[in-house]
């Protein structure tokens, strides 16, 4: 498991589409191809972690299919940038699958309560107060991709206008900017 989590890596892929077309490049018909092709290429398995926002997705696999991702993006896939992220493993991928048993025996001694607000999930970006729901989907989402941006677009849908990231950094304020220009986050650093 060790040598696995330090052999993978991870690439953010944005793309741009050209001006001419004012087609928006959606995940269904950008990333599929790439992950695709890329495995192709390699022999070895990739796929999608994250969907961050529109034109942002990453992808994590295989270090030889990360490596095809990374040449193969910009040439092939006309994406405007491929950023290896630092990352300690092959996250919301079947890569996990082995984790998620652990997490389950842990998340069975759990007495975890309805919550006052409802959660969030990222496997599906709806909100959830069931309890055994909130489990179920935890472990889920251990190899499912993170659906970050349809989240921000429910959360705007819903009438959101500020809010407020913590954490260190500020990848979700930036992500939220190229979601709307108008929803404001505030970071705070803990």
């Amino acid at each position: 498991m060790i040598s696995f989590v330090y052999s993978t890596r991870v690439w953010s892929l944005a793309r741009s589409v050209e001006r001419r077309t004012q087609i928006p490049i959606k995940y269904s018909l950008f990333i599929p191809y790439t992950v695709q092709a890329a495995s192709e290429k390699s022999g070895k398995k990739v796929q999608l972690a994250n969907l961050l926002c529109n034109g942002n997705y990453a992808v994590s696999g295989d270090a030889e299919a990360c490596d095809a991702v990374m040449e193969m993006a910009k040439p092939e896939f006309k994406a405007r940038m491929a950023i290896r992220l630092a990352v300690a493993g092959a996250f919301h991928t079947d890569f996990m699958k082995p984790a998620v048993s652990s997490l389950q025996e842990v998340l069975e001694k759990v007495d975890l309560q309805k919550p006052r607000i409802p959660v969030v999930c990222n496997v599906d970006a709806k909100p959830h107060s069931d309890p055994d729901t909130i489990k179920q989907l935890l472990m889920t989402q251990v190899t499912a991709p993170v659906q970050w941006e349809t989240t921000m677009n429910d959360m705007l849908a819903n009438g959101y206008k500020s809010g407020y990231e913590l954490g260190p950094g500020k990848v979700i304020t930036g992500i939220l900017k190229r979601v709307s220009k108008e929803a404001a986050m505030e970071n705070v650093e803990v």
